[in-house]
């Protein structure tokens, strides 16, 4: 391979991306050790951490892998060396793998003085045994189908998010021990991972669907004359990028991305986990037989894997959990309100979880049946796995309204469930449109026209997140009600670019990318630089997913230099470095890590003391900025403002799930000060929006 020339290094500070979304993931873990969270919150979250990590390796180190192979080209695209970035994600990893496993000790240990064990094969009574055998002939055996594998052939396909059983099996022949080996598919996708065994005494029992397949080894393998059994775990991630054949015009757009998914499915093996006890012949087959580089892509690891299960564990035994807060209903739309009286007479925020979503899918519904309503446009990202949004659209249409559903279907990993509602909206007469060329349609819109005294008037809707009952159980995010003539006017066009990509129009007051909102954006960092000249205060409040994209952060680094303050909320990826001087010593970030995740993105500039406030659909990303369709709308009505500030403010105060963002990635916890009160601000807000609530 020909020697790599790194890169030029940058002149300002930037935080790696890959070990920044690292240290994100680190915060999740930390959930999982901290004693302060139930027991089973903190299994919820030991299991979002393997699932995270399982993302990351198919979306982030698979292109990585792909840059490695493009040799300069791709050191130059990540700017830096790809195989040197590939060796410091697997030592972070290792790092985070250790906690991982001591967390899961402590955990197990915990959960065994409430009074629940998870046994394995090896510490089982009679009863159990005989109850495991059982279960095994009943719901199990013939759910298996061994492969036997050896080193002349190809190892068969193995597939992403699956568990497999790597099975050694000795049986003698003429007094000569011969070894066989096969590959056990174990079926969590068609039954429990997880098994209650029969009670004695006080506490629970409960055994893994693995340890059942290896109780069940002599039943699959009986007719073979095998006396020996041993089995390990082991599973594989694969490169999860959509190769999409652009040039193909005797498909259509929804069958390309079909055939794409199915192709994903045998995407290159970029990460192999595997029990450490393996037999070593055995592993090395693997290692041979998968052309894996031992370096970067095999991690050994625990009697078991695919530790995404473990979000649903908690519930099946009833460890304790955080309780979700009862949803509110908003002050603006209480019972028996008619629904667009109340959006025309003021323009409302919703905030979701603490909000019910049941308002957005009441405007649906009232808008479905309602003889003056003549069309619905919305577009959807990602739609819940039984959506009423989608069930109330239909029935729009079912009421011959006019009916448009901007459909995504490249929302990563929701491809499929996003084709079944596609293929339903459509048997069902809706019009769908699958975005736009080249662009993912990310924004967050509803539009409805209604006819009012002769004329069209138009009630809107538009977020930081999905139109997703589901998600908006367990996500923050703002949904702005509004009938502002001139934003929906905006939003009207956009959807008229989205019919008609060549017809994009400029926008007044809703910065869109990827056309206006880097400059948009610019100009208003500018604007504070501006003040901070003029000796006047200035600030910056952000709340965001992610920050990574380089020239947004040299313009706040520019920002802090000329003395702006800037406050960020950020809960993923984040590659500015904070407190360096001479760059970013103006520059404090938090992230907060709680039960719900924090999805919710919105800016406010202070501009003169006139505040300038905006809620967006984008991360401030390269990828959503320039490379997707997002709205970022400004908020003009003063009192949402100050609710926005408010949530800000109470969340920069938080000392309970508030980590320190710092040059050093220590993820360290705010502090709670002698004298302070304990804040906690997931609870905080949702007391704050009841207190609104209450005053109404």
């Amino acid at each position: 391979m020909p020697q790599i020339t790194p890169p030029k290094e940058r002149d300002y500070p930037f935080f790696n991306k890959e070990m920044s979304w690292l240290s994100f993931n680190a915060r999740v873990l930390q959930e999982a050790e901290d004693q302060r969270n139930p027991l089973g919150e903190r299994m919820k979250f030991m299991g979002i951490y393997s699932s995270n990590l399982d993302e990351f390796f198919r979306v982030r180190v698979a292109m990585i892998r792909r840059l490695c192979r493009m040799g300069q080209e791709g050191a130059n695209i990540l700017k830096e060396d790809p195989a040197e970035a590939l060796l410091n994600i697997q030592k972070e990893v290792g790092i985070q793998r250790k906690r991982f496993n001591t967390t899961l000790k402590k955990l197990y240990k915990e959960m065994s003085e409430h009074g629940i064990q998870l046994l394995d094969d090896h510490n089982l009574n009679e009863e159990q045994i005989a109850f495991s055998k059982e279960y095994f002939e009943r719901e199990v055996r013939h759910k298996i189908f061994p492969i036997m594998i050896d080193k002349r052939y190809k190892l068969p396909e193995m597939k992403d998010k699956t568990l497999y059983l790597a099975v050694e099996l000795k049986r003698t022949v003429r007094k000569e021990v011969k070894t066989s080996y096969s590959i056990i598919e174990i079926p969590t996708k068609v039954l429990p991972r997880f098994i209650k065994l029969p009670e004695e005494g006080e506490g629970q029992k409960i055994i893994l669907i693995d340890e059942i397949v290896r109780i069940g080894l002599p039943s699959i393998f009986r007719d073979s004359h095998y006396h020996s059994f041993r089995a390990w775990n082991f599973k594989v991630v694969r490169d999860s990028e959509l190769d999409i054949d652009e040039n193909d015009d005797s498909l259509s757009y929804m069958s390309k991305i079909n055939q794409s998914i199915q192709r994903r499915k045998l995407g290159d093996i970029i990460w192999f986990l595997y029990d450490v006890d393996m037999n070593e012949d055995l592993f090395n087959m693997f290692l041979k037989k998968m052309r894996f580089r031992k370096h970067d892509t095999v991690t050994p690891g625990g009697r078991y894997h695919y530790f995404s299960d473990f979000i649903r564990f908690p519930k099946m035994v009833n460890l304790p959990c955080c309780e979700n807060d009862s949803p509110l209903k908003h002050r603006h739309f209480p019972q028996g309100v008619r629904i667009f009286p109340a959006i025309r007479a003021k323009d409302t925020l919703l905030y979701f979880p603490y909000h019910s979503f049941d308002t957005v899918i009441d405007l649906l519904r009232e808008a479905s049946i309602d003889p003056r309503v003549e069309s619905i446009k919305v577009t959807l990202y990602r739609v819940a796995n039984y959506s009423s949004v989608a069930n109330a659209l239909i029935n729009a249409r079912k009421n011959r309204k006019e009916v448009l559903v901007i459909m995504e279907l490249q929302a990563r990993f929701d491809e499929e469930n996003n084709i079944y509602w596609a293929n339903l909206l459509k048997e069902n007469d809706v019009q769908v449109i699958f975005g736009v060329e080249g662009l993912k349609v990310h924004s967050k819109l509803l539009l409805i026209s209604r006819r009012e005294k002769g004329k069209i008037n138009r009630y809107g809707g538009i977020g930081t997140g999905n139109l997703n009952e589901d998600t908006a159980r367990i996500y923050t995010d703002c949904f702005l009600l509004t009938a502002h003539k001139e934003i929906l006017e905006e939003v009207d066009a956009l959807f008229d670019f989205f019919e008609n990509n060549y017809r994009h129009r400029g926008t007044k007051h809703l910065l869109i990318s990827p056309y206006g909102l880097r400059s948009g954006l610019t100009e208003l960092i500018d604007n504070e630089i501006k003040w901070a000249q003029q000796g006047e205060k200035a600030s910056i409040r952000i709340k965001l997913n992610n920050l990574s994209d380089e020239g947004i952060i040299q313009k706040l680094y520019e920002a802090s230099q000329a003395g702006v303050s800037v406050k960020i909320i950020v809960r993923g990826r984040f590659s500015l470095v904070p407190g360096i001087e001479g760059f970013s010593e103006n520059i404090k970030a938090i992230s907060i890590l709680d039960r719900y995740l924090e999805h919710a993105r919105f800016f406010i500039f202070r501009n003169g003391g006139d505040n300038k406030c905006f809620i967006s659909s984008a991360d401030w990303l390269g990828r959503n900025i320039d490379r997707r369709v997002e709205v970022t709308c400004p908020i003009y009505r003063k009192s949402i403002k100050q609710e926005l500030k408010s949530i800000f403010d109470i969340q920069w105060a938080d000392n309970t799930k508030a980590r320190i963002l710092d040059k050093d990635l220590k993820n360290e916890y705010v502090i709670q000060k002698e004298g302070d009160e304990s804040v906690r601000s997931q609870d905080s807000v949702y007391t704050y929006l009841i207190q609104k609530t209450a005053r109404s």
